[in-house]
């Protein structure tokens, strides 16, 4: 329903994931529009680009919500090499000028710094929230090693904040009597009805079981994105928050990163070219 909707008001740039997109890609090609498409491996990116799309979206083990089990450190030079004339975004583990240099030393040609974006004033993320993420102390506050990856959570491995809430959640998979109300809570909410639904529990138990984790994550990702509570919600994050301790806004944000990646890149070229000189 989503992708119909941006395909009639001819979104310029639509980013898929999960599944086959060639019907979409020829509808947004019509009107010469483009398509990214998320992946986490090689299989992955082929596929992608043989159901049309233009550009790939790498989102490496570091990044918030659905990363691949790669890290960006690899997966970068191993698709950009593989696939070397596509377009390549750079996600997972970026959020300065540092690592938007690092990418592009990789072989990217741009980066997504989403918890990066996320943590700005203009954002719509709780300001709780962001006060958590930007929060540098290594007691009480978010490093790089405060988040927990699993699947438990909505059923596709997933990068979460660190919090009691998360780490229950993610403790173990939800039982089949809870995935069966979440199926049938899930169903009610889209007016589906439930003759609809029984046969999909029994036939295609994995899909449905999907959905119904889903429709379940949705309810704490609410709390703590819209609500702000912490305690209670569950917030996808990526490990890059390691390196976020203010909440700038995005113009002054976006001149910073230039600016050091700039600087970044200058000294990374004196370095190296002080050692051929050697």
């Amino acid at each position: 329903a989503n992708a119909k909707v941006a395909i009639e008001e001819q979104v310029p740039i639509i980013n898929i994931s999960l599944g086959k997109g060639d019907w979409i890609a020829e509808r947004v090609h019509e009107y010469n529009g483009k398509i990214l498409a998320t992946v986490t491996n090689a299989k992955h990116a082929q596929s992608a680009i043989d159901s049309g799309a233009d550009a790939l979206m790498l989102t490496g083990h570091e990044a918030a919500a659905h990363g691949g089990d790669v890290t960006s450190l690899v997966l970068i030079p191993c698709i950009s090499k593989r696939f070397p004339d596509v377009p390549i975004v750079a996600a997972g583990g970026f959020a300065d000028g540092r690592t938007l240099s690092a990418a592009i030393a990789l072989g990217a040609d741009a980066v997504a710094m989403g918890s990066r974006f996320a943590t700005t004033k203009e954002s719509s993320l709780a300001h709780q929230m962001k006060e958590i993420i930007a929060n540098p102390e290594l007691s009480g506050g978010s490093t790089e090693a405060d988040t927990i990856y699993g699947k438990n959570f909505d059923g596709i491995p997933a990068r979460v904040l660190k919090s009691a809430e998360s780490s229950r959640l993610n403790k173990k998979p939800a039982s089949l009597p809870l995935v069966i109300y979440r199926a049938f809570n899930a169903a009610q909410k889209m007016n589906i009805p439930l003759y609809k639904v029984i046969p999909g529990l029994i036939t295609q138990f994995d899909k449905m079981y999907m959905v119904a984790q889903f429709g379940a994550a949705t309810e704490s990702l609410m709390k703590a994105t819209v609500d702000g509570n912490y305690d209670e919600g569950v917030q996808f994050i990526g490990q890059s928050q390691g390196l976020i301790e203010d909440i700038p806004a995005v113009d002054e944000l976006v001149q910073r990163i230039i600016l050091e990646a700039i600087e970044t890149s200058s000294q990374t070229y004196e370095t190296l070219s002080e050692k051929r000189m050697t």
